[in-house]
């Protein structure tokens, strides 16, 4: 298990990285679901936010475990 910082829903904002036998899932505040909402009405900085989104999926995890909704795949995102 590490953290990596991905600040943009709060500037302190971090998430925890799995490595499971099926690959890697990453427990985070950066997506509330796989449907949304795009733009997130709570976040202090949009910009990271899709920043620190990016950096995530470029990590290529097979599962992610939002704060705020179920647990899934980055291929179900809508946006």
């Amino acid at each position: 298990m590490s953290f990596l910082n991905t600040p943009g829903h709060t500037p302190e904002d971090i998430s925890t990285l799995i490595e499971t036998e099926e690959g890697l899932v990453v427990c985070t505040h950066l997506w509330w679901s796989s449907t949304g909402p795009e733009i997130d009405p709570l976040a202090n900085d949009q910009e990271r936010l899709a920043q620190s989104r990016a950096m995530v999926l470029g990590l290529s995890p097979v599962m992610i475990i939002p704060g705020r909704g179920p647990a899934f795949e980055p291929s179900e995102l809508s946006s």
